[in-house]
């Protein structure tokens, strides 16, 4: 973890399955991060669709497309890698989403958050 960012622990994401999340609030911001569990392991991003600035799971925290193994955003339908959250479908085509440096304490998750 850098020592120049803020960590927020993550509680029992080493308990979700594959295509699960979980939200969580993002330090001295309105905005929230997600936690999702993939095939590579668990990964975590900005809530935030690189079209227009809303959230992509539209307030329900279901962030998967199980159908096509995808992060979808359920406003624009834009599809994003779940290993890098680089979006390879919709409005913001080849724009990633921001993703965190996450690392796994036991059966928590610490994600670093970079100061705005």
């Amino acid at each position: 973890m850098k020592s120049d960012s803020n960590t927020v622990r993550i509680h029992a994401t080493a308990s979700l399955a594959l295509g699960e999340s979980r939200t969580f609030p993002l330090p001295d911001s309105d905005a929230q991060g997600f936690v999702l569990r993939t095939a590579a392991g668990l990964r975590a991003f900005r809530n935030q669709c690189r079209h227009w600035t809303v959230e992509l799971d539209a307030g329900d925290a279901d962030f998967w497309n199980p159908d096509l193994k995808m992060i979808q955003c359920k406003v624009h339908g834009a599809l994003f890698r779940p290993d890098d959250g680089l979006c390879v479908h919709g409005p913001c085509a080849g724009h990633p989403l921001i993703a965190y440096e996450l690392v796994e304490d036991g059966q928590d998750s610490l994600v670093s958050i970079p100061p705005l």
